[in-house]
């Protein structure tokens, strides 16, 4: 293969640090991210515009890791916490045959894009079976109040000290086995920021280009301000959601009603788009 093919990537980061949206830059420029799309990815939200770009069958594989090493959850940010030893176990799971076949398929497919929040956990395991000549990994980080106010805004968590610092120490935790499998098997990568989209396109599009032998430019980033929970609607729209937790139901659908609509479609004009 030459070496200006285009790497396979895998997107790893904590659930609402920009996963989703650094995928879709992948995806819009060819990349293959599921046999069947219809069938396989969830259609894009008000809280993920441009989709969400989770194969099906990669979670289900990741979640059958989880269940091997001895955690019982299909994901590791809404239930009980990972232990540090179903962690450490992933890496010695016995690769199972109906993954190599998902291997197989995408490789198949050159170039292609993995994106799973759970990888930050399950790369250990499936480093190993990938080539690493042709694959590279794309560490997303993302301010941990953004993370926490992210998931307020999803309905994860309710506002509270405990949650917080939860979200926090769940953040940190992913990132170390994400790290700690990079460091172990000395994967190529490359780590980026999410503020950095906003604050330093012109060189983040560099990392991306020089990491993976692409070519995009600075607009096909489709970063957007508005969507971040930083933002002024962001603000707003936690206010909106911090309140609307507080009345009753028959209050706020009274007030809801009297906000005209074309309000609302200023606030967040993912929600009233029709």
């Amino acid at each position: 293969m030459s070496s200006n093919t285009p790497k396979n990537v895998l997107v790893v980061g904590m659930p609402r640090s920009g996963t989703s949206m650094t995928a879709s830059i992948f995806t819009r420029n060819g990349y293959f991210v599921a046999e069947n799309e219809s069938k396989e990815l969830r259609k894009g939200d008000e809280f993920n515009p441009s989709g969400y770009w989770e194969a099906e069958s990669l979670i289900k594989c990741n979640a059958e890791i989880f269940e091997a090493s001895g955690f019982q959850h299909n994901n590791t940010w809404l239930f009980d916490s990972i232990t540090d030893n179903q962690a450490s176990n992933i890496s010695k799971v016995t690769p199972l045959n109906n993954h190599k076949d998902l291997i197989s398929k995408f490789e198949n497919n050159r170039p292609w894009i993995w994106k799973d929040p759970r990888l930050c956990y399950t790369l250990s395991y499936w480093w190993p079976l990938l080539n690493p000549e042709t694959t590279r990994v794309l560490l997303l980080k993302r301010d941990p109040n953004e993370i926490y106010n992210s998931f307020l805004r999803v309905k994860w968590r309710t506002p509270s000290e405990t949650n917080k610092l939860d979200v926090f120490n769940r953040i940190e935790h992913h990132l170390k086995a994400a790290k700690k499998a990079i460091e172990q098997y000395n994967i190529p990568h490359v780590e980026i920021h999410y503020s950095d989209y906003k604050n330093n396109p012109d060189d983040t599009v560099k990392k991306i280009n020089q990491t993976f032998n692409i070519h995009i430019q600075t607009n096909d980033i489709g970063y957007n301000h508005k969507l971040n929970n930083q933002s002024f609607n962001g603000v707003i729209l936690r206010i909106i959601n911090r309140v609307g937790d507080i009345l009753p139901s028959n209050i706020r659908t009274i007030i809801k009603k009297l906000i005209p609509t074309f309000v609302w479609k200023i606030i967040n004009p993912n929600r009233y788009s029709k």
